[in-house]
């Protein structure tokens, strides 16, 4: 593997480690979202009768949120393992 090879793989695990870092950032939003959601909900389900537009609005957005949460971190998960088979692949000198 030449130089302009190496470079290029390098440039590219710096890339996705940064796009990494922003799908981190929308997997706290999630839960943010997730988090308001159980707010809602409780405060929907806690009073009386009437209040059932925030309740169900509630648990749609805690399972909106939970799963957007939960696909976000697979996305990390396997872009991190992407990430380090770019980087070994620079380190034993081998093309992807």
């Amino acid at each position: 593997m030449n130089t302009v090879e190496k470079d290029r793989m390098m440039t590219e695990a710096k890339m996705q480690t940064a796009a990494l870092k922003k799908i981190n950032v929308w997997k706290k939003l999630a839960i943010l979202v997730s988090t308001i959601g159980v707010a809602m909900a409780y405060g929907g389900l806690s009073g009386t009768p009437s209040r059932l537009f925030p309740s169900i609005s509630g648990i749609l957005l805690i399972i909106t949120g939970f799963a957007a949460a939960v696909v976000f971190n697979l996305g990390i998960k396997n872009g991190r393992r992407n990430v380090e088979k770019i980087i070994r692949a620079i380190d034993e000198g081998r093309k992807i």
